[in-house]
C-alpha cells in the first residue's frame, strides 16, 4: 500500500461530525509552521491525510472558504497554505503541502504580502492566533514536570507548548485562588517563578534553565533587558547554551508573524544594535 493509499484508508476515522478533517494548524497548534514535526510521526500523518481530504473537497472557492470558516483562523505563517486551499488549480499549486516547503511567493514578496492582506481581511488568518486555538483545546491545567523530569528538557524540546502553558498560567495567576502544587525536587529552581510570577535573578550561562524559569514566571525577558550583548550569542543549540541562544530557540517557536514580533520588540524596547540579529533569527512575514 502506498503512502497516499494509507492516508486515504485512515481518513474517515479522523473526520468530524461535519465530515471535515481539521486543518493542521487546528490539530497541532503547538507545532510551528516549519517544524520537523510535519515530516515525522503524527504531524506527517495528518499532513498526508489533509492532502487527501483536500483532493476530495470540491474545488470551488465557496466550498473551500466555507470549510476554512468552520475552523479557527490559521497563523499568518500558514498564509501560503490557506491560499492554496482556496485556489488549488492555480499554476504551481496542487502539490501536497508537507508543512515545511517554501512556496513560490518567496520570489515575489509583494504578491505574498497582497495575499496575506486579503486573507487577513477575510479573517482566514490572524496574528498570534495559535495560542487561542491551543487554549480552547485544554481541559484544565497540565504541569510540565508530568512529561519532563527537568525544566531544561521542557524548555528545549517542548518550547512552544511550554510558552503557551506559560501564558495560560500567567492568566490563572491573576486570580485570588492561584495556588500551584508543590513542584518536584528536580523543578525546584522554578518554584518561586511559578508561584509568584517573579523569576528572580537568572544565570545567563544556564540558558535553558533561565528560559524555563522565565516561562514559569509568565514572561520571557529579552537579552537586552538582562544587560546581555550580541557577544553573548554563540549560535549554539547544545544543552549548555547560554541565554541569548535559548532566547533564539524560544523566539523561533513563539513568533508566527511580524506583527506579533513587533509588539514584543516594542514592549521590550529593543536597542537598534539588535535589529539585524532579530531579523536574521526570526524571519517572519
Amino acid at each position: 500500500m502506498s503512502w497516499k493509499e494509507s492516508c486515504r484508508s485512515r481518513l474517515r476515522e479522523h473526520l468530524d461530525a461535519r465530515g471535515d478533517l481539521a486543518p493542521p494548524w487546528e490539530r497541532f497548534p503547538d507545532y510551528e509552521r516549519h517544524t520537523l514535526g510535519w515530516r515525522m510521526g503524527a504531524g506527517e500523518d495528518w499532513m498526508g491525510m489533509w492532502g487527501v481530504f483536500l483532493e476530495q473537497l470540491a474545488p470551488d472557492p465557496e466550498t473551500r472558504i466555507a470549510y476554512l470558516r468552520r475552523h479557527p483562523p490559521a497563523p499568518i505563517s500558514w498564509a501560503d497554505a490557506v491560499h492554496e486551499v482556496l485556489y488549488p488549480a492555480e499554476p504551481g499549486d496542487g502539490d501536497e503541502d508537507d508543512g515545511d516547503e517554501d512556496d513560490g511567493d518567496e520570489d515575489d514578496p509583494s504578491a505574498a504580502a497582497e495575499r496575506r492582506s486579503a486573507l487577513l481581511e477575510q479573517g482566514l488568518i490572524a496574528s498570534d492566533v495559535a495560542f487561542t486555538t491551543w487554549l480552547g483545546q485544554q481541559r484544565g491545567l497540565r504541569w510540565p514536570w508530568e512529561r519532563h523530569p527537568v525544566p531544561e528538557e521542557a524548555a528545549r524540546y517542548d518550547t512552544r507548548e511550554l510558552w503557551f502553558w506559560s501564558r495560560q498560567v500567567a492568566e490563572l495567576r491573576k486570580g485570588r485562588e492561584w495556588a500551584p502544587p508543590a513542584v518536584p525536587a528536580s523543578w525546584r529552581a522554578c518554584a518561586r517563578a511559578l508561584e509568584t510570577g517573579d523569576a528572580g535573578a537568572i544565570d545567563p550561562q544556564r540558558g535553558l534553565l533561565s528560559l524555563a524559569q522565565l516561562l514559569c514566571a509568565g514572561h520571557v525577558e529579552a537579552p537586552w533587558q538582562l544587560g546581555l550583548s550580541l557577544a553573548d550569542f554563540a549560535d549554539s543549540f547544545e544543552d549548555d547554551m547560554g541565554y541569548v541562544d535559548a532566547f533564539r530557540l524560544w523566539g523561533m517557536s513563539a513568533f508566527d508573524d511580524a506583527e506579533q514580533l513587533r509588539r514584543y520588540l516594542e514592549a521590550t524596547r529593543m536597542p537598534p544594535g539588535w535589529q539585524d540579529w532579530v531579523a536574521e533569527q526570526f524571519p517572519v512575514a
